[in-house]
């Protein structure tokens, strides 16, 4: 195992455990350090797979905390409810089904690259998917995979679920995801595809998903008309 993500687990443990209490500040970098006996970099990595969890949140000039939470849930499943692919969350409870519109490999673009963290220029896969529920449009997903984090992905698979793939045929844990909710006017893509009339709006979700080891898998929007998007967060003041 890879040191930063032992210090992650341990830390999150700490925190489901409560022996870090909501609100409660982490030791200084540098005390975490030689208690984990590691250097800066590898501590630095650590409390950022435990940021992209929402575990912790850092506060510019005033330290790292722990921020709120029920004691009663696992972090770290909570964590993989909100980064479950969509046939997972609906399966036992609606049909989900996908048209492939789009599959191919491409070289990274300076955007792509660094979005994913990999040399410019290297192959990813470009996929667009009409989701649907039910047999009803539900979301658009285009979506970048780097080809070798994600090997040998097949048309079969995008048409079931990739993250099914991921998960259990290459034995990949998926961790956690960072999103960024947007809107836009649609295109002629969104129109063709989601129902959307010229000049009408749909919701896009900005993804970025990570593996356990840390390693960025997947770079994707999800876009969703205006009617069938929904999105519920709770805000909490310290």
């Amino acid at each position: 195992m890879v040191k930063y993500i032992d210090i992650a687990d341990d830390i999150r443990q700490k925190i489901v455990e409560q022996k870090y209490t909501y609100g409660q500040k982490l030791p200084y970098e540098y005390v975490l350090c030689v208690a984990y006996h590691c250097n800066k970099e590898t501590m630095k990595k650590a409390l950022e797979i435990l940021v992209k969890e929402g575990l912790i949140v850092r506060r510019r000039g005033a330290g790292t905390f722990v921020k709120d939470y029920d004691p009663s849930i696992d972090p770290a499943k909570a964590t993989n409810m909100a980064a479950q692919g969509l046939s997972k969350r609906y399966e036992g409870v609606a049909k989900v089904s996908s048209d492939v519109i789009a599959f191919e490999v491409i070289p990274s673009d300076e955007v792509i690259s660094k979005k994913l963290q990999i040399e410019e220029g290297s192959f990813v896969y470009h996929i667009i998917r009409l989701r649907k529920i039910d047999d009803k449009p539900y979301s658009l997903e285009i979506t970048y995979m780097p080809i070798s984090v994600i090997p040998n992905l097949k048309l079969t698979h995008l048409q079931h679920s990739i993250y099914q793939y991921i998960e259990k045929d290459l034995k990949l844990k998926i961790q956690s995801c960072h999103k960024i909710v947007r809107g836009h006017l649609s295109s002629q893509l969104e129109q063709e595809y989601l129902g959307l009339k010229e000049y009408e709006p749909y919701f896009e979700i900005e993804q970025t998903a990570y593996l356990s080891s840390g390693v960025i898998f997947e770079y994707s929007f999800s876009r969703f008309h205006y009617n069938n998007f929904e999105l519920q967060t709770v805000t909490v003041q310290n």
